[in-house]
């Protein structure tokens, strides 16, 4: 049983690799740092545009009866909303809700695995829970064989759970929509603060989240250098969910829209579970399962801004977002280079443990 040639630098290799990783991660950090500067420099004017264009290309006749006294306290408001979010967007404010992400996600993935080991362990017999025709024997799985929810169904079962949506958003020139809003869901805007939800978990970070999101460092391991740009990118994400949530609630309260759609509508369409209509740039066009069957089909328009559609509007963005990608392409080499070697440290460590094993014991001396 030959042992490879190589196989006793593994180590060394492996640390080679830590320090070209730690060395690149200055860099990647000034990238980041760039993308959030530069969107910081171009998100007013991206949020104007489409505010613009719902006030005055959808809802015209709403923004023209305003009195000149609300209509400057509403773009005041809508600035400070952006000016509040772009005082968020840092590498270091980022890190902060990239964490809070994670134990999110980690809270829910514990509390699905706790259903589910409740459910595979009823008995049948708790009174919490409706009585079955046939109760299952323990360790039983029923499986649902209802179709999953359309589109349709996604979005009236948000409605039924969020604030309701008018189905008058169809374009100002349209006499039927006037006709069409006597019988509209008024919605009660429930502000969501630009500073997102804080984090009412009282549990430590885990240890790995500990080492991945600390503040002014990034990981020494290219896995997790992975992990921090997919959260760091959840993070942006979810700030610009949230302006674009708290703008709606502003045009709401303004009267320039009459509807507002529920978070949980705004996530379903960045997540791709809802299609969308064609619509300008930073505005979601969302087809309504209800509306006279004489008119067009019915729609609401909402504020959502998305990093890929900034980045086609603005070439300053697209140009570091090709850095960080040409960055991450790296790193992924990094990684799978990192995996091998690790791999082949593992194997060598347990070819010595069996050759040391195998070895008879030695008879100590008289």
């Amino acid at each position: 049983m030959s042992e490879p040639s190589d196989a006793i630098d593994l180590p060394g290799q492996l640390q080679a690799l830590t320090r070209q990783l730690t060395a690149s991660n200055p860099e990647l950090y000034r990238h980041v740092a760039l993308y959030l500067q530069v969107l910081r420099q171009v998100l007013p004017q991206r949020v104007q545009q489409a505010c613009f264009h719902l006030a005055t290309q959808v809802h015209p006749h709403r923004y023209a009866e305003l009195p000149e006294e609300r209509r400057r306290l509403l773009l005041g408001q809508i600035n400070e909303l952006v000016s509040r979010c772009s005082s968020l967007l840092t590498v270091e404010q980022l890190v902060i809700l990239a964490s809070q992400i994670s134990r999110e996600r980690q809270r829910r993935e514990r509390h699905e695995r706790q259903q589910l080991l409740e459910e595979l362990s009823w008995d049948g017999e708790s009174p919490d829970r409706s009585p079955e025709p046939e109760p299952l024997p323990p360790g039983s799985v029923q499986i649902a064989m209802a179709p999953p929810l359309s589109g349709a169904s996604f979005l009236m079962a948000a409605l039924a759970h969020g604030a309701g949506v008018a189905a008058d958003d169809r374009p100002s020139d349209d006499e039927e929509a006037d006709e069409d809003t006597d019988g509209d869901v008024q919605a009660e805007a429930q502000d969501q603060p630009v500073d997102d939800e804080q984090d009412d978990d009282d549990e430590p970070a885990s240890p790995q989240d500990q080492s991945l999101w600390q503040a002014g460092r990034l990981p020494e391991d290219p896995e997790q250098v992975l992990r921090w740009m997919d959260g760091m990118e959840l993070a942006l994400g979810r700030r610009l969910r949230n302006l674009s949530h708290a703008i709606n609630v502003e045009l709401l309260r303004g009267g320039v829209s009459r509807s507002l759609l529920p978070v949980s509508l705004l996530d379903a369409v960045l997540d791709g579970q809802l299609e969308t209509m064609a619509a300008p740039a930073n505005l979601m066009r969302l087809p309504l399962p209800f509306g006279a069957s004489r008119s067009p089909q019915a729609h609401a328009m909402a504020v959502l801004l998305r990093p890929v559609e900034l980045e086609l509007e603005e070439p300053r963005l697209r140009t570091c977002r090709r850095r960080l990608q040409q960055h991450r392409q790296e790193v992924r080499r990094m990684a799978q280079q990192f995996r091998r070697l690790q791999r082949r440290s593992r194997i060598h460590q347990a070819e010595q443990l069996w050759l040391q094993d195998i070895r008879p014991p030695s008879i100590p001396s008289d």
